[in-house]
Parts: structure tokens; C-alpha cells; sequence
């Protein structure tokens, strides 16, 4: 591993939200849209710290950015001093006349809020709209964040949840990949990989669709349905996909969906608040247009 070099100074608080954001997201679009600011202007902080250190910090992968090695040693001791200044000035961020600090998780910001979020701004050009993305289950209502976005059964301790919407599930897999093992109906899925997601099993759809198949134990295994979309867009097997995060992809022809079958997962999509808290004007306003947003759907069955 290089060793980092440390330049005289410091690089500015802006570089190191950027570095931050972008490592969170893998996108810098979706950074952008976080920070309110364009994707050149997160580009280019990204190479003021780049030249500054003499590194590389991300590499492109498929349509993500990946932080490499020397970046996350960066990130480790960046995101101290954020959440130091965070830390040391908490009502600032808490009271902030027309702010709105929105938590989703990763997958979740990048393949479905934040390609729509121009939308809502739009509507409220005087807002000032802050996404935080964790993949942590007990991280989505973190101090100073007003309303979040949350998928699973509905029932968490200490919050106030409204089911949106639930999902479907069907596979899906990049053109090329189809074509190649002549995919044609259901039980051809025998001779291909099927990717695994840790939370999101196979056997329901195979079932539904009368194939006779085990849950698959071997593969690509991931965490997060934006990587599990990411593998199949890339050619690495058949995926499970959530419709609304497949639905860019298949629409611009990097996925195909597979077959007619599709099934109505167990979860389903919440927007949650703190307990006794009732969301002020403008969360409200985005709880009516996430109502309206998810209502919409995109088309699948």
C-alpha cells in the first residue's frame, strides 16, 4: 500500500465532503445531488485532493466509482473531523430555516430517489435539500435528520412509519448475457449463475414460477441491491432485481427482464419519522410528493 503523502496545510472542508460523499454514494452524480452542487463541481474537488496527495482516490468500475485503498485510509481520518464539526455544531444543522435532511439508504438514493429529486426541488426552490445514505439499519434517523426512506416489514422501535408502496422481484440480466445462453423460459435458469442477495432469497420467484431449482448456495454473493443490479448489468449472472431499481437499467437497455413472472416481496417501503414528532411543512410537503412518486411505480408486474 502507498504511503500518503501529507502536503503542507490543509485541503479544504469542501474536498473532504466531497471525498465523503462520493465514497458513500460510488457515484458522483448522487454526491452532487447530497451537497447541492453539480457533478463538475464534485469532480473537481475530488482532483484538488488528488493533486494535493499525489493519489489516485477513485477508480470507475462498471458505473460506479470505487475509492481505492489510499482513499478509504483518507476517508477514515476525514470523516472524524466531519462528524467532529457535525458534532460541535448541532443546532445549527437542527434549525436551519428551510432545510431538509432526507435518510435512505445507498442503493435505494442512487438508483431511484435522487435520479427524481430535481422534481421535488423544483417545487421548492427555496429548500435546502441534504441526502444522507447509510447502509446501517439503526443509522436512518441519526440526530438532525428530519424524514426517512425505509425498506423492510414496517415495525421499528421509536419511530412513526407509512408504508408507500410494496415491490416486485424478477430476474434480470444484461442483453448480451441473455443471448449468449439463449434464456427463453424459466427453466433454462439451470445453466446460469443466479446472484445472491444476503436478504433477498430466490426461492420464492423460482417457486412462483414452477421451476425446480434449490435456493442457490454458491455465487456471487452481495448486501446491496445497487451492486447485485451493478454485477448484472456487467454480464455476471441472472439477478433477482427489485422492479424500481431495475427499471433505468431495463429502460435504457443495459438489463433485460426475464420472462413474465414476477413476484410481491414480503417488504415493502416506508417513509419514517420520530416518534412524537409530527413532520414540520416542508418534510410534510416531501412525504405528499414521495406518496405521489411511489403511487406512480414504473410500470412493472
Amino acid at each position: 500500500m502507498k504511503k500518503i503523502h501529507k502536503p503542507s496545510g490543509l485541503p479544504s472542508l469542501q474536498a473532504l465532503q466531497a471525498l465523503d460523499a462520493a465514497a458513500r454514494h460510488g457515484s458522483y452524480t448522487a454526491a452532487a445531488a447530497e451537497l447541492g452542487l453539480t457533478h463538475g463541481a464534485i469532480s473537481h474537488r475530488i482532483r484538488e485532493l488528488e493533486q494535493r496527495m499525489k493519489l489516485t482516490l477513485f477508480e470507475r468500475q462498471g458505473r460506479l466509482m470505487q475509492p481505492t485503498r489510499e482513499a478509504m485510509s483518507l476517508l477514515a481520518v476525514a470523516r472524524q473531523a466531519l462528524l467532529l464539526l457535525e458534532g460541535a455544531f448541532p443546532a445549527g444543522r437542527e434549525t436551519a430555516a428551510g432545510r431538509l435532511v432526507i435518510g435512505v439508504h445507498p442503493a435505494l438514493a442512487t438508483r431511484w430517489l435522487v435520479p427524481r429529486l430535481g422534481d421535488f426541488a423544483a417545487m421548492h426552490r427555496e429548500a435546502r435539500l441534504e441526502v444522507r445514505s447509510t447502509a446501517e439499519l439503526g443509522d436512518f434517523l441519526t440526530p438532525g435528520v428530519d424524514i426517512a426512506i425505509r425498506y423492510g416489514g414496517g415495525r421499528w422501535p421509536d419511530v412513526q412509519a407509512e408504508r408507500l408502496a410494496g415491490e416486485r422481484l424478477f430476474p434480470v440480466c444484461a442483453p448480451g448475457y441473455a443471448q449468449r445462453l439463449a434464456l427463453r423460459r424459466p427453466a433454462d435458469l439451470a445453466r446460469c449463475t443466479l446472484l445472491r442477495h444476503a436478504w433477498q432469497p430466490w426461492l420464492p420467484w423460482l417457486q412462483a414460477a414452477e421451476v425446480a431449482l434449490a435456493e442457490p448456495d454458491s455465487g456471487l454473493l452481495v448486501s446491496d441491491s445497487s451492486m447485485l443490479i451493478a454485477a448484472a448489468e456487467t454480464g455476471e449472472g441472472v439477478a433477482l432485481a427489485k422492479a424500481r431499481y431495475a427499471a433505468q437499467a431495463i429502460a435504457e437497455g443495459r438489463l433485460q427482464r426475464l420472462f413474465e413472472v414476477s413476484v410481491e416481496d414480503v417488504h415493502g417501503y416506508y417513509a419514517i419519522w420520530p416518534t412524537g414528532r409530527q413532520p414540520d411543512a416542508l418534510a410534510g410537503a416531501f412525504l405528499v410528493w414521495l406518496r405521489d412518486q411511489f403511487t406512480l411505480g414504473d410500470g412493472v408486474t
